[in-house]
């Protein structure tokens, strides 16, 4: 029970923190993290703006707001939310009950999801450094980071954070059984003697255990002699056997 509770304990704050950092990213799915906007800069007039999201998809107005453009990436939300489906049930399932596929997939989810969001965020921040200055003669570009985009900037840092507690958590647990062992470890396994384990008494069929002439009792040289003493008294005395009837 202390063991299996010291376990728990540790993996605690790895999915925790692989949690949270699944819960920042959720927000990247419905709202834009990047947005761009153009005015005219002597009249002050907005004249287009532009919001991307890290999954794919671009939104493009122009004067007054009318919608310009507004593309899709479908199978870029897809994956996105496959992977965010799979480190939640990897890591919930890895929390409650150590498994070699709770592991597998706890770590295989966290590791995809902290690559993309180190990839989109790492490329976002990029390219606001590059076009904060970029302002055509007469207008203002203007670059930023909407709530959603620092939201998946912390999330970055927060699953790598998580992906090396799960490797620790994994590498270190306790209720982890060294290879090799197998069965002959823990409190149901065969007892040992002297001569060695349990299945190794059997020895190989058709020999006798090794040692097993020397419990036999010792031999005594006076009982010997003894006995080949008793033996000749009981010897006949009379002369050769021979034919008992006469001759006829």
């Amino acid at each position: 029970m202390g063991t299996a509770r010291h376990t728990l304990a540790g993996r605690r704050p790895a999915a925790g923190a692989a949690l949270l950092g699944v819960l920042l990213v959720v927000p990247s799915v419905a709202s834009p993290t990047w947005e761009m906007a153009v005015a005219d800069r002597e009249h002050g007039s907005l004249l287009s703006r532009q919001w991307e999201w890290s999954w794919g998809r671009v939104r493009l107005t122009g004067l007054e707001g009318v919608e310009l453009s507004d593309q899709w990436n479908p199978v870029g939300l897809t994956v996105l939310l496959l992977v965010l489906a799979a480190a939640v049930v990897g890591v919930a399932a890895w929390a409650v009950r150590r498994s070699s596929w709770s592991q597998a997939v706890a770590l295989v989810a966290v590791g995809l999801l902290a690559g993309r969001v180190l990839t989109t965020v790492s490329a976002r921040i990029g390219r606001s450094l590059n076009e904060v200055d970029r302002g055509a003669a007469g207008l203002t570009v203007r670059t930023d980071m909407t709530s959603a985009g620092s939201l998946e900037s912390a999330a970055a840092v927060v699953l790598v954070v998580a992906l090396a507690l799960l490797v620790t958590a994994t590498v270190l647990d306790p209720g982890r059984t060294p290879p090799g062992l197998g069965a002959t470890s823990g409190p149901n396994a065969a007892p040992e003697t002297d001569a060695g384990p349990a299945g190794a008494r059997a020895g190989v069929a058709g020999l006798r255990p090794a040692g097993e002439h020397l419990t036999t009792p010792p031999v005594s040289f006076d009982e010997t002699r003894a006995g080949a003493a008793d033996s000749s008294d009981r010897t006949p005395t009379s002369g050769p056997p021979g034919r008992t009837g006469g001759r006829s």
